[in-house]
């Protein structure tokens, strides 16, 4: 009776501990922001997204496939590519609420960030139905902010000037909404309006921005979450990230951090392992939408996700086409790419920024006073100032009158020898003047003590290998030729490039390495995880963790406890094709489909077992088999094709055989009373 209690009590402290925030391993791993859009966490989260898409191509429901639509987008995938999501969303406006101005608003931000034609879409103009909804003062219904907001941003994604009359009225409407507390009522409708502000206009350290982002941080809660409805979850989180963002400030900061979590610790903590994210830690309430909403917030997008082009040059194509897809370089009021700057000795900052127009302090050569410059459009120079405030460096800039041009002097404290390339391409202008298009991905600010400006790129066969597998890593330049005798770094190890820029790699100890190469006279090259890992691994339960009835707790121990029942999950590599479960030397259960799994469900009390399982490959045995065949192919014409062809059958299933391909052990301590409860 005794040992029953102690059971209880274990089980019941346990039990409390559940509520308690504990950051996940993903989350201790990404302490850098924005995550990039190959990063695991973005690509599983896509990988739940496609697992949940029905075969009309929605996911969730209407009105979700729409934020679907602009989570694909924002990790810069190709919403056409995702089956039947872009005709669903055509063909179903019946399921619109013709009186709403949100629904056409939503649909609107989806429509252009599926490179659709807003004008033209299923033969509606949308931007014509939200423009139907403004009154000369705001849109839709007056008790309603969100349909202000909304307008806002929905127009400006369709290509609306900013400063036209409509936008600046709606947003002067917006601002005299806002509360004394700084807030318009809760955080999800402040973060929204701070993002909606941003992008009609506002600058971005005005009394209105900072007075609302004052109030999100009073809703932040001890989990580094944000609150709204009494309980801080995925939605209010990731909009409350998303408008920090939209502020020029990074999340990360410690200014954002409650008891060491930021709000992405918060939101990484929340992903399952299907990739998916649940709304709270203890509630799994619409993960397809929570999942829409928390992808662009990591990725640090915030709305408008993409602007619909509007030059003339190309309205023929709007008309035909939706937005053009061809290399013309078109304008855009809002810029968004990725931005890495590589130091002399350490890589300064790498990351995705948004941006329109930028205000630069920089040295008058000619007054010898330090000045303000407004820059009217996305530029080079304003996509590094937009970084040093997200990566939290520092840079200095010396404008010449005479020549009218920036000269970026110093940059984390290295100066004088910095370059710039946008898409690996040298350009002849200063970073102030270059107006960034729609054409141009990716800016690099690269250290190099040299007039003439060379960079290292490399490039991986895979980035997801076996122990003890190779790989080969490809080291080229700017112009995509090979260089020899580069010196590639893969974690702590080191090899050099040979006469065809590779080298073959192989590593004994699973984990993930960056891979990168160096050499003189050129820049730092671009980082590319690689994941080393077992043949056969068992992924769960984990070593050091403690799993309550099938969940892992965030409690961290010297060995491994199991209370009750707990699925042994096993990793392998793409050629085994069975997977066999022992306890204690005695074999369990044997999976020949993916994924291998079996449920350990054994009568037990604090009782150490070893968890052990082996993998299999598949080989084809050929020496006699291929004779039989003929034979039979052969007496097949003349005789009974049914028993003929069971013979056949038989024969290719004993031509397979299995050879042994790696295996794992895990040692747990169980204590499980009630095995038949599942």
């Amino acid at each position: 009776m005794r040992k029953i209690l102690s059971i209880v009590l274990i089980v019941s402290v346990l039990l409390t501990s559940i509520s308690v925030y504990v950051p996940s391993d993903a989350s201790a791993k990404h302490s850098f922001y924005p995550l990039q859009k190959n990063d695991p966490v973005v690509t599983n989260a896509l990988n739940y997204l496609r697992d949940q898409q029905n075969p009309d191509g929605s996911i969730g429901g209407f009105s979700v496939t729409a934020w679907a639509a602009i989570a694909i987008s924002s990790a810069d995938e190709n919403p056409h590519k995702w089956g039947n999501l872009v005709n669903y969303l055509k063909n179903h406006v019946n399921l619109i609420d013709s009186t709403k101005a949100t629904d056409w608003e939503r649909q609107l931000l989806a429509i252009v960030a599926c490179n659709e034609n807003p004008k033209s879409f299923g033969g509606i103009n949308y931007i014509t139905k939200v423009k139907g909804f403004y009154d000369g003062v705001q849109i839709g219904d007056p008790a309603n902010l969100y349909d202000d907001i909304f307008g806002i941003l929905s127009l400006i994604a369709a290509g609306i000037d900013r400063n036209s009359t409509m936008i600046q009225t709606i947003k002067t409407h917006v601002e005299k909404k806002q509360r004394n507390n700084g807030g318009w009522g809760d955080v999800d409708t402040t973060a929204a309006a701070v993002m909606a502000l941003v992008a009609a206009g506002e600058n971005k350290n005005s009394d209105v921005i900072n007075n609302a982002l004052l109030f999100i941080k009073n809703m932040q809660t001890n989990d580094g979450g944000f609150q709204s409805w009494g309980q801080t979850n995925a939605a209010s989180t990731a909009w409350a990230v998303m408008a920090i963002t939209a502020a020029g400030q990074n999340p990360t900061d410690t200014r954002w951090q409650i008891n060491g979590f930021s709000p992405v610790d918060f939101l990484l903590n929340l992903q399952q392992e299907n990739g998916g994210f649940k709304w709270s830690v203890n509630q799994n309430f619409n993960p397809q939408w929570m999942t829409c909403y928390v992808i662009p917030a990591l990725l640090g997008k915030p709305l408008p996700i993409k602007i619909y082009k509007t030059t003339e040059e190309n309205c023929q194509d709007d008309a035909d086409n939706g937005v053009n897809e061809n290399n013309a370089n078109v304008t855009v009021n809002v810029w968004t790419g990725s931005i890495r700057i590589e130091g002399k000795n350490h890589t300064v900052w790498s990351g995705t920024v948004s941006l329109s127009s930028s205000l630069i302090t920089a040295l008058n050569d000619s007054s010898g006073e330090m000045e303000e410059y407004t820059i009217p459009y996305p530029s080079v120079l304003g996509a590094l100032d937009e970084a040093s405030r997200l990566g939290g460096f520092s840079y200095s800039v010396i404008y010449y009158p005479s020549w009218n041009a920036f000269y970026v002097k110093t940059i984390a404290g290295e100066s004088d020898w910095w370059h710039y390339l946008v898409d690996y391409n040298v350009s002849m202008v200063d970073a102030g003047k270059y107006e960034l298009t729609s054409k141009d991905k990716e800016i690099l600010w690269g250290y190099l003590e040299d007039w003439y400006v060379h960079v290292l790129r490399v490039d991986l066969d895979k980035t997801v290998v076996n122990q003890s597998e190779e790989f080969t890593v490809t080291v080229y330049n700017e112009s995509m030729a090979l260089v020899k005798g580069a010196v590639v770094h893969v974690g702590s190890f080191e090899y050099t490039s040979n006469e065809e820029g590779k080298v073959t790699v192989k590593i004994e100890t699973s984990g993930e390495y960056m891979v990168y190469a160096e050499k003189n006279g050129f820049v730092r090259s671009n980082k590319i995880k690689v994941f080393v890992g077992k043949k056969v691994e068992i992924v769960k339960p984990l070593h050091n963790a403690i799993y309550l009835w099938n969940t892992k707790l965030g409690i961290k121990t010297h060995k491994t406890f199991v209370f009750g029942a707990v699925d042994v999950k096993v990793r392998v590599a793409d050629n085994v094709k069975r997977v066999e479960f022992y306890v204690d030397g005695k074999m369990e259960y044997t999976d020949d489909e993916k994924p291998f799994e079996w449920k350990l469900n054994k009568f037990a009390f604090l009782k150490e077992m070893t968890i052990e399982v082996k993998g299999y490959k598949s080989v084809n045995n050929t020496s006699n088999v291929q004779q039989i065949m003929d034979c039979l192919n052969v007496l097949s014409k003349q005789h009974s094709f049914i028993l003929l062809g069971l013979m056949e059958n038989h024969l290719r299933d004993s031509n397979k055989s299995f050879v042994p391909e790696g295996h794992d052990s895990i040692k747990v301590t169980v204590t499980n009373l009630f095995p038949f409860f599942r």
